[in-house]
């Protein structure tokens, strides 16, 4: 029975068109631009609609919260490649120290992509996800999808 239900799906798979629109969230954390701090949170991925939502899960940080377009992320990047672009962010000026933040892009257990975009008062921004290491791939996957954009390592 499991089998005619495996190939059943398989040839309705074919006949239809497939549908690549995906909503997924996954649990990381996120970085705060105020303060400089990764605090838990919830990141939305909706490839059909082309956004990015950062939802913070604690109370007090809810007006962190933020949405991003996919026309207004420039580059995603991980790896040493994310800690050199969140070291130049930070000596702009567009973060405030994050010590934390760069000895966090060291650590190997976790990954943390650095995502630059256009902010709504038109200036380049950067912001710091931070996925265990087991979901990195999937959350790159989904960035990926979504942007269209490589990410850069």
């Amino acid at each position: 029975m499991t089998n005619k239900f495996i190939s059943f799906i398989s040839a309705f798979s074919l006949v239809l068109p497939i549908n690549l629109a995906l909503v997924r969230t996954h649990g990381a954390y996120c970085l705060i631009q105020n303060s400089g701090e990764l605090k838990p949170c919830e990141v939305t991925i909706d490839t059909d609609a082309g956004t990015l939502d950062v939802e913070f899960r604690k109370k007090e940080f809810q007006d962190a919260n933020f949405t991003l377009k996919k026309n207004d992320i420039t580059e995603i990047s991980t790896g040493q490649y994310a800690k050199s672009q969140v070291q130049k962010s930070v000596a702009k000026g567009i973060l405030s120290p994050l010590g934390g933040i760069i000895s966090a892009i060291d650590k190997q257990a976790r990954v943390q992509v650095a995502i630059l975009y256009w902010d709504k008062g038109n200036n380049q921004n950067v912001t710091v996800v931070d996925v265990r290491s087991r979901d990195a791939l999937l959350f790159r996957t989904d960035l990926e999808l979504m942007t269209g954009l490589e990410i850069k390592r």
